[in-house]
């Protein structure tokens, strides 16, 4: 009677075809770098100029790679804006807690807006050409993150055992707020006296829009007391 030969085993291998999957270092090391090019990318050309070749080009990887981290460019210059106005929150809050003078806690988040605007560099002009525009995601960020700061200037003044501001008493101190602050970075020489010149008109917002009784009948010396030029002479 004729032998059948043994059948050779199958050998399943473990890690299936192709490359081994990479490390969770080496993907997060890559999903970076795609989003510290978009980000410069973004900075150079703004939301409406992005496109995934250049992208890829900025970052020096494959198209196939870009798509295993992000589905467009879309969600990726979210993340990269998300996070920039989610530094400037946190450190906003974490600027004022624990003051329990008004115009203190106003004097320690200015100076947080300047630090802010210095660390973001060319970011920053598209990020003020797109405010207000409504299908950049800088605009949407924007609202929620004045959203959020109003919130917590709210709590602030009627943790003070003050009335509660208005809607339109906040909405203009903190449009005032930014205004100015992208003016000092964008048109001025952000030098010691251009910020002075910026803070100084930051607080007669401040004052004007949520001083009570007592700041408006003691404004000379108040003004005073917080340094501010009444009379400055305009030299930008």
């Amino acid at each position: 009677m004729p032998t059948t030969a043994p059948q050779a085993p199958v050998l399943h291998s473990s890690r299936g075809r192709g490359r081994p999957p990479a490390a969770p270092e080496a993907h997060a090391a890559v999903r970076q770098r795609l989003l510290d090019a978009t980000r410069a990318v973004f900075s150079r050309v703004g939301y409406h100029g992005l496109s995934v070749e250049l992208v890829l080009a900025e970052a020096s990887l494959s198209r196939p790679t870009f798509y295993k981290h992000f589905r467009n460019t879309d969600e990726a210059v979210e993340v990269v804006i998300q996070g920039v106005n989610d530094e400037l929150i946190a450190a906003l809050l974490a600027s004022v807690a624990g003051h329990r003078e008004p115009f203190a806690a106003l004097e320690a988040g200015l100076a947080v807006w300047r630090n802010w605007g210095n660390a973001l560099g060319p970011m920053l002009q598209p990020l003020f050409a797109e405010l207000h525009d409504p299908h950049s995601p800088a605009s949407r960020h924007r609202r929620r993150t004045l959203a959020i700061l109003g919130e917590h200037l709210v709590a602030l003044v009627e943790g003070l055992g003050r009335a509660r501001p208005t809607r339109l008493q906040i909405d203009a101190l903190l449009n005032g707020v930014e205004y100015l602050g992208y003016r000092f970075h964008l048109e001025t020489p952000r030098d010691d006296a251009s910020w002075k010149q910026t803070r100084d008109g930051m607080l007669r917002l401040a004052l004007a829009l949520l001083g009570s009784t007592h700041e408006w009948q003691h404004a000379v010396q108040l003004a005073s007391a917080l340094h501010i030029d009444l009379e400055p002479c305009d030299s930008h």
